[in-house]
């Protein structure tokens, strides 16, 4: 089994495709998987044919993203690949439209398709619309078709969403694969702890929070934050956004997005009403030391095969100039010889336990190891 990778910044739609997935096909040769990682700007259905044209017969799965992670940093605009060849790596994949409509039942279908392919173990890779309503249920409804026996990880696409599959490019739609033949180890992580005393959503209704602990919610997320205003909010949102615990004390973060006039906030996602939450802080050190515990929970990161990665577009517009060092924690932690490949992200899929929620402001790494390997 072999592993490729490639990426490029150059301008032209078919140039740049062509230049990152040839790259990575001098590694692998040809492959089983195409994993492809796109930024806005491009002409997404040349990206898809000239991609096509090189891979033939691979699998394909990939998403448009807020910028492109690799071994040179970030890249903002730019298409990165990866190429994985070898006879015991079986794929199957799904993509599915329109999944505003009725997002779990959205996640039920595409459930069903990977399972029709009768692989009964694996990784289970989810890159949905990262604006559309609801993902949290199109991810349950995903689960509760497929069920504990997969991992499932991924990230929501970005500004201009498109989704991909080797059947085609959709926009505000969902593209799964089933993938098994590779041992993943994964790690998540965020950073940030409670600041306050827990509170409770009284009144919501999808991603609008109306009220906390029975006021209106602005006034209440004031009262939490030393020195805070109305002026104030597009930075502070940032720095301090929601946490809600589960039974073993781990966070779920929701950042809020917009404030509106009669005081109520909009969040990035969805969070149910009478879920008790706290007012979340860090330091950008914290975001940093963060990067490294999740790489320590992978476990010896720095002998698998190579590296993918998922991380909210919201710490990079939060950390700005520093997200550099974020980077460089995991470069340091893997060495030079591993490859990487990532993905800034609208929202992030992974599990602390088992069953996967949809995340924001957090990220998820996988060390990725052939199955024929022992680490």
């Amino acid at each position: 089994m072999k592993f490729g990778s490639g990426y490029s910044k150059t301008l032209d739609s078919a140039q740049a495709a062509i230049e990152a997935v040839e790259k990575a096909l001098e590694e692998s040769g040809e492959p089983s998987l195409t994993f492809l990682i796109t930024t806005e700007f491009y002409d997404h259905n040349v990206v898809f044919k000239s991609v096509k044209n090189l891979v033939g017969d691979s699998k394909l799965l990939g998403f448009c993203s807020g910028g492109i992670i690799t071994p040179e940093g970030l890249f903002t605009r730019g298409i990165g690949a990866c190429t994985l060849s070898g006879e015991k790596i079986r794929v199957k994949t799904s993509l599915q439209k329109n999944i505003g409509d009725n997002p779990r039942l959205a996640g039920e279908k595409a459930g069903k398709e990977l399972l029709s392919a009768g692989i009964d173990t694996g990784t289970v890779f989810v890159f949905p619309d990262g604006a559309a309503t609801n993902i949290p249920d199109l991810v349950q409804g995903l689960y509760n078709h497929m069920g504990p026996d997969f991992q499932y990880v991924g990230g929501g696409s970005a500004f201009n969403t498109y989704q991909f599959t080797e059947e085609g490019v959709e926009q505000g739609g969902l593209a799964t694969a089933l993938v098994e033949g590779i041992d993943i180890k994964t790690g998540i992580g965020h950073g940030w702890q409670p600041k306050t005393d827990p509170m409770i959503i009284t009144s919501s209704n999808g991603k609008k929070i109306h009220e906390i602990n029975g006021i209106p919610a602005f006034d209440a997320y004031c009262g939490q934050i030393d020195d805070m205003s109305a002026e104030k909010f597009e930075f502070t949102r940032m720095k301090y956004p929601l946490g809600f615990p589960d039974i073993s004390g781990n966070y779920l973060i929701r950042e809020p997005f917009t404030l509106n006039p009669d005081k109520s906030m909009d969040l990035v996602t969805e969070i149910p009403q009478n879920a008790v939450g706290n007012v979340m802080e860090s330091e950008i050190s914290d975001l940093i030391e963060n990067m490294r515990k999740i790489l320590l929970e992978i476990g010896e990161i720095e002998k698998t095969d190579f590296v993918i990665i998922f991380d909210c577009i919201g710490r990079y517009l939060f950390m700005k100039d520093e997200f550099h060092k974020e980077l460089e924690s995991i470069t340091e932690s893997i060495g030079q010889n591993v490859p990487l490949l990532g993905a800034l992200t609208f929202g992030e899929v992974g599990s602390y336990i088992e069953v996967p929620l949809l995340h924001n402001k957090t990220t998820v790494i996988l060390g990725c190891k052939f199955a024929s390997k022992k680490r």
